[in-house]
């Protein structure tokens, strides 16, 4: 392997001749073109002075005035009829030449007005550079010589290498430079890393590949990088998990406080009036017990619905699926909540449908979500039921953007809902529970024009082809 300084001269070095051979064709040929461009501009304009003068002239005074014009300018002019005979030519006499016709500069500009070509003249024996104008019923032609613009374009071409060398070479001593002090400071740099392994974190360079010197720099940033990461990395989960079981526990704490305190008041409060009271009338006594067993029960709901939610979020409960009639699931969830709430209307709109589903669990959706829909609506529920899918649809309150994607969440509430004794975890149970029939909870809701809880039947749904068979 080789050292820096070798390494730099052999390779730099190659680079820069490389670069400059490069440069030194690229740019001959570019001003090549650019010359031919320029002297083609040139010839245009001399053309457009010339016809106007020529204009001025009567026919017999044209072999006069064009060879004027090459002995003044050097250009070589041609005046060529509409069938190609040549009419004038400056150098020579017309008599005796070929027709030129067939010249591609000369078919442009009868074709198009204008022609331009480069090409060797068998004539004069040098390449030349031709531009034609058709005028009337004849066509000028210039032809200027290719030599004269390779003895400007040498001249121009060696100013401009004199001048890219130079660049070529302040760029050649800057990087010497720069790469002598690389050199110089690679001891420095292996002495800030063995501080670095030292858990001193103030000097921390970066790598750098490609030399035997700071090969053993790249080994100890890797060396030290490993390290480092593997520290984040295992700071980073064990801070996540942290975090994840501490809000975990204070969700459940908060929430169980929360929701346990109004029904576990109201059991003591009327169980506190029943001890005190004495002579209490019969019908108060039943009533406050009537009180206390209903708390009782929504104590045991929400017990009940915490367990729940704890067996799915440890994947410990499994469907059991049957066949069953969901209009049937419907009407039960209609009966059970019109007693519960006698003063209500819910709306029952279901085709006859088959599921192949866990019938408790698929009640459980129901209850839940029309049972919500009672208790955030004034307005009568309308439990819907179609072949591809089943809705709850309620005219009330309706839910803000904000919470939408939070509701079904574990232990969320609705801030504006908190006067609903609900421990948040109603929703993340459906959610839950029809993510295991394949299917999701989609909610549509605008405040104050009420939601839209809804699920597709498609994957529960038996069809008729798998009842023929069945039977």
């Amino acid at each position: 392997m080789l050292k820096l300084h070798q390494l730099f001269f052999r390779q730099t070095a190659l680079l820069f001749a490389l670069i400059f051979l490069v440069g030194a064709l690229l740019g001959y040929v570019l001003l090549r073109q650019m010359e031919i461009g320029t002297h083609e501009t040139m010839l245009r304009h001399t053309l457009l002075v010339l016809e106007k003068d020529l204009q001025s002239l009567p026919p017999e005074a044209f072999s006069e005035r064009i060879r004027e014009i090459r002995n003044a300018t050097g250009i070589r002019t041609t005046v060529i009829g509409s069938d190609g005979t040549v009419l004038f030519e400056s150098d020579r006499s017309p008599a005796g030449m070929e027709n030129h016709a067939d010249r591609p500069e000369v078919r442009r500009a009868q074709s198009s007005g204008w022609g331009a070509s480069v090409r060797h003249s068998h004539t004069l024996g040098q390449d030349l550079l031709y531009v034609a104008h058709r005028s009337g019923g004849r066509t000028l032609r210039l032809a200027y010589s290719l030599a004269a613009i390779k003895t400007q374009l040498l001249g121009l071409w060696l100013k401009a290498l004199l001048f890219f060398a130079g660049i070529m070479g302040v760029l050649f001593w800057l990087s010497l430079r720069m790469h002598r002090s690389v050199d110089r400071d690679a001891g420095t740099i292996r002495a800030a890393l063995d501080r670095l392994l030292e858990k001193d974190f103030e000097h921390i360079p970066a790598p750098v590949h490609c030399c035997r010197e700071l090969e053993e720099i790249a080994r100890r940033i890797r060396k030290v990088a490993k390290k480092l990461a593997k520290r984040e990395r295992q700071k980073a989960k064990y801070t996540r998990k942290l975090k994840a079981l501490t809000q975990r526990q204070s969700d459940i704490i908060s929430a169980i406080s929360h929701e346990f305190k109004n029904p576990v008041a109201a059991i003591m409060g009327y169980a506190q009036s029943i001890r005190e009271t004495e002579d209490i009338d019969p019908h108060i006594q039943r009533r406050f017990l009537e009180k206390i067993h209903a708390n009782a029960e929504k104590i045991s709901l929400m017990i009940d619905r915490l367990a729940l939610a704890i067996k799915l979020e440890n994947r410990s409960f499994a469907p059991k699926k049957s066949r069953f009639e969901l209009s049937a699931v419907a009407r039960n969830v209609r009966e059970t909540l019109l007693q519960k709430y006698p003063d209500r209307s819910i709306l029952l709109e279901c085709v006859p449908v088959e599921l192949e589903a866990d019938r408790d669990m698929i009640e459980h959706v129901l209850m839940n979500l029309t049972e919500n829909a009672l208790k955030y609506s004034e307005d009568p529920v309308t439990l819907r039921c179609t072949f591809e899918r089943l809705e709850v649809i309620d005219t009330g309150i309706g839910i803000d953007g904000e919470d939408l994607e939070k509701i079904t969440k574990r232990f969320y509430r609705v801030e504006r809902l908190s006067w609903n004794n609900s421990i948040g975890v109603g929703l993340y149970i459906v959610k839950y529970i029809l993510r295991l029939h394949d299917t999701d909870l989609e909610i549509q809701s605008r405040p104050g024009e009420g939601s839209v809880f809804a699920f597709s039947l498609e994957k529960m749904r038996v069809r008729e082809e798998r009842i023929v068979g069945g039977a």
